[in-house]
């Protein structure tokens, strides 16, 4: 079997690395291992990636399956099949502004984010229109003071001067077990146990 884990440029989340190993998949030795990398462990090929490419790798049925953040498959909207909510990895996406008083109001307010798509969502539902900046580092522009908030993962905010309030939840995110439609379709007994798998070893 051949599994796709998004790991963002470090070691795998811990509580995500501990589900594996209690669901009985030989992913012990995944502790040293940083993205990209490809990982023959017992009767599993692991690979470690970032999170666009596991979707893209289960798009197009190079793997068997793939675990990816909620937050990408909002942005991404791709066409996998999402299995499974394997609740670890537990994150909130929210929006943020700085603490210190707004200044005049844009018609439209400039909000910094690596999530264009969901952050448009957020703010449509609710009458408000935004223009998104699309940054891999959405804080700098803040931080210039172009943007007047940003939507981000809540754990990777700006800390200390500069600090970030929190002012509304746009969604509550954990990792997810996702396929594409053809390893669904060849591979649907497997991935059937492999959910069974996760449900016994951990608290999904």
């Amino acid at each position: 079997m051949r599994l796709a884990l998004a790991c963002e440029g470090a070691g795998l989340p811990a509580d995500l690395l501990g589900l594996l190993i209690a669901a009985g998949l030989p992913a012990t030795l995944l502790r040293a291992v940083v993205n990209p990398a490809l990982v023959r462990a017992g009767d599993v090929e692991w690979l470690l990636a970032p999170g666009v490419d596991v979707l893209a790798v289960c798009l197009c049925g190079a793997v068997d399956a793939g675990i990816v953040g909620k937050d990408l498959l909002l942005e991404h909207e791709s066409d996998v099949h999402e299995l499974l909510d394997l609740g670890v990895v537990r994150q909130r996406l929210v929006y943020a502004t700085p603490a210190s008083a707004p200044r005049a109001a844009r018609q439209r307010s400039r909000i910094a984010t690596r999530y264009p798509r969901v952050t448009r969502r957020h703010f449509a539902a609710t009458g408000r229109q935004v223009e998104p900046l699309t940054l891999s580092a959405p804080g700098l522009l803040v931080a210039l003071e172009y943007a007047d908030g940003l939507v981000e993962l809540e754990h990777l905010l700006p800390r200390g001067e500069g600090e970030l309030v929190v002012r509304e939840q746009v969604a509550a995110c954990s990792a997810r077990l996702v396929a594409g439609r053809q390893a669904r379709a060849l591979h649907g007994a497997g991935l059937a146990k492999l959910i069974d798998r996760f449900r016994q070893g951990g608290e999904v």
